[in-house]
């Protein structure tokens, strides 16, 4: 988050600069434009000034030096060649401030029209100016909601930072625990497997084995606990090697024919026909089975049916655990593969995390999982392996 900030002051810094020059550059070329314009103009009306000046004093130079010749030369006029030469300089001079009126005018006409357009462009500058105010303000509200954006991710992701510690450390507790208790279950375990061995008393005996029973079942619920933490660690390990689906399927056959005879439960396994052979980790996905075949087991009323299938694809085998019993209700059903999820919360089973542990497990290998139930016609369950 400090580099993204970083990076962002500066772009806005190279942005800031590369508007100033620009701005000082316009600025500069308008004004060398307006100033060149005006001496142009300016240059123009004086120019046209002097010329008028010129001529008029030519021609007025000129007129009074016929008029003075004239008299020069008729020195011996009469009086009434003397009233017509006054007239004619009245009228000349009368001309000549008709003359100079115009011209006058015309100076005045020019000075308004060039006043008209500096005023013009005094209004677009100002346009200009309220332009870049307008750009400026729009720039500083979307950098304050940039930076408001910044400052809510920021907090964000302080707070994503402290929840993930906190369930690091929560995991890394929950880790710990289970593996410190392995080890008095270890030493329970010794203790009640010697008393079995060494004593005759029936009533000893089978609280042996009833403590044998609960170390255990305690035992498999740290593993699931482990395995979790692992998982939300993102530390669970899988080992891939080439196996042969149909081997496997006979070990487990081997393992449960015996518990679920035991229980008066009909137990089958449908192994393939052709060899195939699949990279996966042999004891995670053991443990998947032994997981959906527990549940089975558990679900399955006395007389029925559990069966272990397994059927090639082109790219995958399809891993398929089947029984006959009560089924799942259509509102339970999307939720069973959650963590800690119980479908009655009554008659606690486990922790809930059997389902949830195969579902990374599977993923895991680049595979899949899910559930098919009705009520009264039993559940099925598979999971997929990618054969390569």
């Amino acid at each position: 988050m400090e580099s993204i900030i970083k990076r962002t002051a500066q772009g806005r810094a190279l942005t800031d600069a590369s508007l100033g020059a620009e701005r000082a550059t316009a600025d500069l070329d308008d004004r060398a434009l307006a100033l060149s314009s005006r001496r142009r103009l300016d240059d123009l009306i004086e120019h046209d000034r002097i010329l008028a000046d010129s001529t008029l004093s030519k021609f007025r130079h000129g007129a009074d030096h016929t008029v003075w010749r004239e008299r020069c030369e008729g020195r011996f006029v009469d009086a009434r060649a003397f009233g017509e030469r006054d007239s004619a300089d009245q009228l000349k001079k009368v001309e000549r401030e008709m003359s100079d009126a115009t011209l006058l005018h015309e100076r005045k006409r020019s000075d308004v029209a060039v006043e008209a357009e500096r005023r013009e462009h005094d209004a677009l500058r100002l346009d200009i100016g309220t332009l870049r105010q307008a750009t400026d303000d729009g720039l500083s509200s979307e950098r304050q909601g940039a930076d408001s954006t910044a400052e809510a991710l920021s907090k964000t992701r302080m707070a994503l930072l402290r929840a993930q510690s906190g369930h690091e450390h929560e995991n890394q507790v929950l880790a710990m625990v289970s593996h410190d208790l392995r080890s008095p279950l270890g030493v329970i375990l010794l203790n009640a497997e010697g008393i079995v061995e060494t004593t005759l008393e029936p009533s000893t005996r089978t609280a042996a084995n009833s403590v044998m029973r609960g170390v255990a079942r305690m035992e498999r619920l740290l593993c699931d606990l482990l395995d979790l933490a692992r998982i939300e660690s993102g530390t669970l390990t899988i080992v891939k090697r080439q196996h042969e689906v149909g081997a496997l399927l006979l070990e487990v056959l081997k393992t449960y024919e015996p518990m679920f005879a035991g229980r008066d439960i009909a137990f089958t396994v449908d192994t393939p026909i052709d060899s195939v052979e699949v990279f996966f980790d042999y004891d995670r996905i053991v443990q998947v089975l032994s997981n959906l075949l527990g549940n089975a087991m558990k679900f399955t009323p006395g007389g029925g049916v559990v069966v272990l299938r397994a059927k090639r694809q082109p790219r995958l085998v399809v891993f398929t655990v089947h029984n006959d019993g009560p089924g799942i209700l259509p509102s339970a059903l999307p939720h069973i593969f959650e963590r800690f999820w119980q479908a009655d919360n009554n008659v606690r089973r486990g922790l809930g995390l059997g389902l949830s542990i195969c579902r990374a497990i599977v993923e895991a290998h680049g595979g899949q999982i899910w559930a098919e139930s009705e009520v009264d016609k039993g559940t099925t369950l598979q999971f997929t392996l990618p054969i390569r």
